[in-house]
């Protein structure tokens, strides 16, 4: 195989069209060209986490989204969502249950 020169287009595995290497996705037949990078700002990780904790089952979209991804940085993002999802899930699910174990032994209190 020859080595591919500086100014040689590439071309899209599917259709054969030339593409450009900045490109994500071919325009001519939509073929994904390369996986698009994922941002991974302060906020959009304050974001994950708060969605994690306050509303546990819906952390785990993003933190399995984030560990799907090649990156390590992104791995860790949806590591520590993932993680935080779970813990928030076993200490709603410990309050409820007290909550619950309150509300039984009030009804009996009432009813003696």
């Amino acid at each position: 195989m020859l080595p591919r020169m500086e100014n040689e287009p590439l071309l899209c595995s599917v259709c054969h069209q030339p593409v450009l290497a900045e490109q994500y996705f071919c325009a001519n037949c939509g073929n994904s060209l390369k996986e698009k990078p994922v941002p991974i700002s302060l906020a959009s990780q304050i974001g994950i986490y708060a969605l994690s904790l306050l509303l546990p089952p819906l952390g785990l979209w993003p933190g399995i989204k984030y560990l799907a991804k090649k990156s390590p940085e992104a791995k860790k993002v949806g590591a520590i969502a993932v993680a935080l999802t779970v813990l928030s899930s076993i200490v709603m699910i410990w309050w409820i249950f007290s909550l619950f174990q309150d509300y039984l032994a009030q009804m009996s209190l009432v009813l003696q």
